[in-house]
Order: C-alpha cells, then structure tokens, then sequence
C-alpha cells in the first residue's frame, strides 16, 4: 500500500515537472534588483555641470542623440538640455528638450515633469572620476543607465571604470552598446 501511494505521488510529481509551463515575457533586465548599488555622495551640481557626451547606453533606451547639457539652478537642481530624434514620422527631426531635475540627495537627482522617455526614477551618480571627465549614472531599478565622458573620444580606463562600477551595481554591462557620435 505504501509502495502505491509512494509511487503515484513520484509520477504526479514527474508530470510536473514535465508539464508545460506559461512562458513570461518582460523587457530586458538590465539591473539585478538584489545586487547592492549607491551614489557617489561627493557628487554636486557643479561637478555636472557642462556639456556632457554620452558614450554608451542600454540598446533598449531611446534617447539624445549623444551630447546632454547640464546647467546649475540654486538648491543644487540641475537643467538638463538635450537634442533627440523622433522618427515616427518619415524623415526623422531632431528637437530640442529642456528637462528640470531637482536634488534628492548627494549624488541624486529626480526629473520634474520628465518628457516620456525620460526616467520616472531617482537619477544616481553611481561614480565619477575625480577630475569630473567620466561618470556612470543609473536608475536603481536599472531601467536607465548611461556612460558619459566630457570628450567623444578616448579616456578608455574611465569607461572601463564605470563599465565595472555599473556591474558591480548589478547592472548588465554585455548589455550597454557604444553611441554613435
């Protein structure tokens, strides 16, 4: 009897195994969310502040076309500038956005009334070089990440840096995709 039950409770746990299972479809995962992450807290809006290019970025992000410009406001808000390309339309234009992002905290910045592409999130400086050339910033859910250096070219050792501070943070970096210039 105790044969019996033993072995039909091993093949019901057999055809569950077997069964077929209901097949989740996401967007990419670009951030393991249980992976540790933080801000530079030595981050202000003055060390952001210029003209920024970005050098790599997630494929699955739209955005500016390459150069970000960052302007300080009092209580350490920055305005960010920025030309992007639409193409819903045949031929692609390119417009200009202005975007206000606030100070949430040392290294951390929130956009206010952000255009739809733009992060919902807390925009955090996860590092930045000490000479203010090359920074890493993200979202903690990982729906955003950039690479920006102050030139288009060179400086491998900081992207390199950031491209392992991102990946420290839990972000996928086989992920992150050059810019085109």
């Amino acid at each position: 009897m105790i044969r019996r039950v033993l072995t039909g409770l091993v093949l019901v746990v057999l055809a569950a195994c077997t069964a077929e299972q209901p097949v989740l479809t996401q967007g990419a995962v670009l951030r393991d969310p249980s992976a540790q992450i933080a801000s530079q807290t030595n981050v202000t809006a003055d060390r952001m502040a210029g003209r920024w290019v970005i050098r790599q970025r997630f494929a699955t992000q739209s955005g500016p076309l390459g150069v970000v410009t960052f302007s300080t406001l009092p209580d350490g808000a920055l305005q960010m500038a920025q030309t992007r390309q639409t193409c819903g339309v045949d031929p692609c234009e390119n417009d200009q956005a202005v975007v206000l992002i606030e100070s949430t905290g040392p290294g951390r910045w929130m956009a206010v009334d952000a255009p739809a592409a733009f992060p919902r999130e807390e925009i955090w400086v996860m590092w930045m070089d000490f000479d203010s050339r090359t920074a890493a910033i993200g979202t903690p859910n990982g729906d955003f990440g950039w690479i920006m250096d102050k030139n288009p070219t060179g400086g491998g050792d900081r992207i390199a840096a950031a491209r392992d501070i991102m990946d420290w943070f839990g972000y996928d970096v086989s992920q992150l995709q050059e810019v085109e210039q």
